[in-house]
């Protein structure tokens, strides 16, 4: 039979104000009873258990790292261990062991379930959590989302972690030691995170130790985000609750830890697989979607959360009642969206998932470079053209999340790659990174061609991020003549330019070769004829043409001339009357 309890997961990060109110947070609702008895654990792959740590104030390496700055780029810092779900996710399981040396201890990793004789419960723990791992790269609608569990051996492998508490035996709120901000369960936390190499000074929680952790755990793994799963023994506990009747839940959306315990409440173990998926959805940024347990409670429809920042449209309260099955809904409907495979539209906007336009790139990465390019120089002798220039990423803007600032830039876990290009329909070829190579968001890059013939030439740009992007640049090798004209403007007849006295006029003009734009050259200068005075500049854009203002003091004949730059040979100037009235 399956008892009855409170199991949420909580945000302890986005409003602090509401965690006070609340004692628990965003997550899954009491268990709710269930026909028949819960189906054993499907078997899942063989994972050596993990070692026991016993320096449980340690602080290591971790001790060393500074504060976390927030990042201006386009990827992730160190503080974004989690946004959206796409791309490699490296969680780290940390199950916690009471060595009595603050309070009673009353459970042990090494106890055996009478359910499941013969087993190592870890084992049990972290096949199911490579269920739950599973079940959201499945959802995946390219494929390419890869939640996994660091291997043995490999940096933030499983692991057993001591601490002098006995975590189920406590409550969990959101102060502790009457410090404001800091959760309960830091007391073990950071015993937990010190002996890994992640010491906190104890004052507060901000950043999170496994915030560090997180961000050392996903760069050791080669990973894009990473996450870490506390796991509290309760087999001996008389409703696998902690003293206040929490279960299960989430420090905050994005991240960077859930807490569950082994039999959560009535969910029992059987359910450990769907809890902790429920718990993934927060870490992506998804709210719950069953009515609120108490007032302000994140589960209403009005709210707007994960990345894209995405309308909580299938809650049950202020959205469409929950009538799609989902793993946000809790109970019973988490249990059954897990079975079932269900991820609504709106968590799947929520978590990263969504796919607009149906390319089986999710949204959030379905993103495309962009080139620029800087003048070209020309060598007379050789005919070799030289470019400079950067590919960028374009990160997918995010959205409007109700529930505070989470992101403070665009983010993208894509940089450019197959960088290449060809010159007049030829072959591909490599494009070649400033500093060898293409590993940053945006890297800037030169072009020295192959010995061109003199005359005009096609260069065509082409990278991959998300999709394939490029660019078109037009090349003259050898001198190379530049005609200038005025540009078509309503205010010019005949070359000649009507401006009121003390007033101001646009000027347009067009740089081109061989019919073709050339664009980025040296001012154009427009100089009075009857005493050569320069009297404005124009300046050219990226398609040739040019814009300045001028402010004549008096009527005259006026010329533009262009000095040259480079290959680029002095244009005959363009006369032009300017009248004042």
């Amino acid at each position: 039979m399956m008892r009855c309890g409170r199991l949420f997961s909580f945000s302890a990060g986005a409003a602090l104000a509401l965690l006070v109110a609340l004692g628990a947070g965003v997550g899954l609702p009491a268990a709710a009873s269930a026909a028949g008895s819960p189906a054993p654990p499907r078997p899942g792959p063989v994972i050596p258990a993990p070692p026991v740590l016993d320096d449980v104030m340690g602080r290591g390496e971790g001790g060393l790292v500074p504060e976390l700055p927030i990042g201006l780029g386009v990827l992730p810092v160190a503080r974004e261990t989690a946004a959206f779900a796409a791309g490699r996710v490296a969680v780290g399981v940390v199950f916690l062991e009471s060595d009595g040396s603050r309070m009673t201890s009353s459970e042990d990793w090494s106890r055996e379930d009478p359910e499941y004789p013969g087993r190592d419960r870890r084992q049990l723990v972290l096949e199911a959590v490579q269920r739950a791992l599973d079940w959201w790269n499945a959802r995946s609608p390219d494929g390419s989302l890869e939640l996994f569990l660091p291997a043995a051996g490999s940096y933030g492998a499983p692991q057993t972690v001591t601490t002098g508490y006995e975590p189920i035996r406590r409550a969990i709120t959101s102060g502790w030691g009457g410090r404001k901000g800091v959760l309960s369960d830091a007391a073990w936390r950071w015993e937990a995170m010190g002996a890994i190499g992640f010491g906190h000074d104890a004052t507060d929680d901000r950043p999170m130790p496994e915030t560090r952790f997180a961000d050392r755990l996903r760069k050791e793994n080669d990973a894009d985000w990473a996450f870490v799963v506390y796991v509290v023994d309760s087999l001996r506990d008389a409703d696998g609750m902690f003293r206040n009747g929490v279960v299960a839940y989430t420090a905050d959306l994005f991240g960077p830890y859930c807490m569950l315990t082994y039999d959560n409440d009535g969910y029992g173990f059987a359910n450990f697989d769907a809890v902790l998926a429920h718990e993934m959805g927060h870490v992506f940024g998804a709210l719950d979607e069953y009515p609120p347990p108490s007032p302000g409670y994140p589960s209403h429809g009005k709210l707007r959360s994960g990345y894209l920042g995405v309308i909580n449209g299938n809650a049950v309260a202020g959205g469409n009642g929950g009538r799609h099955g989902c793993i946000m809904l809790g109970s019973n409907g988490t249990m059954a969206a897990f079975r079932n495979g269900d991820l609504c539209r709106w968590t799947r906007g929520q978590s990263g998932l969504r796919d607009s336009d149906k390319d089986t790139r999710p949204d959030v990465v379905d993103t495309r470079p962009r080139f620029s390019t800087k003048l070209e120089t020309s060598d007379a002798a050789t005919g070799v053209v030289t470019l400079r220039g950067t590919v960028a990423e374009r990160p997918r803007p995010r959205g409007r999340i109700s529930l505070g600032v989470y992101f403070r830039h665009d983010l993208s876990i894509r940089v450019p790659h197959d960088v290449r290009y060809r010159i007049d329909g030829g072959a591909w070829q490599a494009l070649t990174a400033a500093d060898g190579a293409f590993d940053e968001p945006s890297e800037a890059w030169v072009l020295r061609t192959e010995p061109l013939a003199p005359g005009h030439h096609v260069l065509r740009l082409q990278a991959t991020t998300g999709e394939t992007a490029g660019r078109t640049r037009h090349l003259w090798a050898g001198p190379t003549p530049v005609k200038l004209e005025l540009a078509t403007n309503a205010a010019f007849s005949k070359k000649r330019l009507t401006v009121k006295r003390g007033a101001r006029a646009r000027l347009y003009a067009r740089s081109t070769s061989a019919g073709l734009p050339v664009a980025r050259l040296a001012p154009l200068k427009l100089v009075r004829l009857a005493d050569g005075k320069v009297v404005a500049s124009l300046a050219t854009g990226e398609n040739g043409t040019w814009t300045g203002t001028v402010k004549p003091a008096r009527t005259g004949a006026y010329e533009l001339r262009f000095a040259g730059a480079g290959q680029f040979r002095p244009a005959s100037p363009v006369r032009i009357s300017i009248i004042v009235k």
